[in-house]
């Protein structure tokens, strides 16, 4: 697989060496000289290319045309944003893409649908981090899917919570949201349905998007924190 990275710091550097470990081929684009020759210093080969990654004719040159994957991974979303749209334009390869403010998200979505900008947001992994060991008592989130839009949660019912005694049609979950499965204690693994009565000691997994995470929690749990 070749893979061309731009952004000679030291993620790109670590991801590199990494990729190089795994006997695929790389190439650097870095458009400070000296950062780009001290990359290749570590890296011990000749990898990188002296050059605005931002530039068609340097990604040329770096054999965008021929690339499997492109990662952009510079300070600045916007030469991000620039260096995948290239991407797009010159080859087929899938882009990777380090979004430095959240909210810039939007943007490199909005790029192509029908094969996304997988996006590596720092801030939100942190964010994330934070957020589950804050819920870890009655909160945990199993898995996460597309990019981490989805979420499988299983979250604890305890007693007087808005969701003990209820049915499931009646707790008011949003609509982007399923409960899957309900993991009773000393009972089967029940798959439910609307009128699947909810109470204290269940274990409720549901899949969410990951902006109604608080919603869904707020209805099952209430809104107190552990």
């Amino acid at each position: 697989m070749f893979v061309i990275i731009v952004g000679g710091g030291k993620v790109g550097t670590y991801l590199a060496r990494a990729l190089i470990g795994q006997e695929h081929e790389v190439c650097v684009v870095e458009k400070v000289a000296k950062k780009a020759q001290m990359m290749a210093n570590v890296l011990e080969g000749d990898v990188t290319l002296v050059g605005d990654g931002c530039d068609p004719v340097v990604l040329e040159t770096a054999g965008i045309k021929r690339a499997d994957v492109v990662v952009a991974d510079t300070g600045d979303d916007e030469d991000n944003l620039v260096v995948c749209l290239i991407a797009k334009k010159q080859s087929t390869a899938r882009c990777i893409a380090r979004v430095n403010n959240p909210k810039n998200k939007l943007i490199f979505e909005s790029v192509d649908r029908e094969r996304p900008i997988t996006l590596i947001s720092s801030t939100e992994v942190i964010l994330d981090a934070i957020n589950e060991h804050v819920n870890v008592r009655d909160f945990s989130i199993l898995t996460k899917l597309r990019d981490g839009d989805l979420e499988l949660l299983k979250l604890a019912i305890v007693t007087n919570a808005p969701a003990d005694g209820k049915k499931i049609v009646d707790i008011g979950l949003p609509r982007s949201s399923v409960v899957v499965a309900v993991d009773r204690p000393g009972d089967d693994l029940v798959v439910p349905n609307g009128d699947t009565h909810v109470k204290a000691g269940d274990q409720v997994i549901v899949m969410v998007r990951k902006d109604t995470r608080d919603d869904v929690r707020a209805a099952l749990l209430g809104n107190g924190k552990p």
